[in-house]
């Protein structure tokens, strides 16, 4: 005789697939940590810098160059965080805060963080850049007003 059983609910089933790909195709624990970390950040203390350019998205047929580089623009309320990531030498992370002014520049990734001072043209840079996420925070003080503004995680 054929054994009958009750169909599973929506519930029940979403938990058996989600047990059964949690056994055979585990979330990496580098993975968790960097999708934590992407939210640690969101606050009410800080703008975030929306994506508005990436070369990469770009379809630059039939041309060829010597060194890979990304440019990328970030923009926020009263400030644009203009990027390029370069992979010539050594990779390095040359940027320039629009309008110029002058802000204290962190590249965060993994658990450190890396700052530097921006010029009085809003120039910045970072060299020999880690593999992987990173994100961009900028501390503008403007008339003793200190504003906070942060880029979205992006992977070089």
């Amino acid at each position: 005789m054929e054994q009958v059983t009750e169909p599973l609910t929506d519930e029940q089933l979403l938990a058996e697939l989600a047990g059964g790909l949690a056994h055979s195709d585990p979330v990496p624990a580098f993975v968790t940590e960097f999708a934590k970390a992407a939210f640690e950040w969101r606050s009410i203390d800080a703008e975030l810098a929306e994506l508005v350019f990436d070369s990469s998205e770009e379809e630059l047929a039939g041309v060829r160059s010597t060194g890979e580089a990304r440019q990328l623009t970030f923009r926020a309320p009263g400030v644009e965080i203009e990027v390029v990531m370069m992979s010539d030498e050594a990779r390095r992370l040359i940027g320039q805060l629009v309008p110029p002014q002058q802000a204290t520049v962190e590249l965060r990734y993994k658990d450190e963080v890396r700052s530097v001072e921006s010029d009085h043209l809003g120039r910045f840079a970072f060299h020999d850049l880690p593999v992987g996420p990173i994100s961009i925070r900028c501390l503008i003080l403007d008339d003793g007003t200190e504003t906070v503004v942060q880029t979205d995680w992006m992977i070089i």
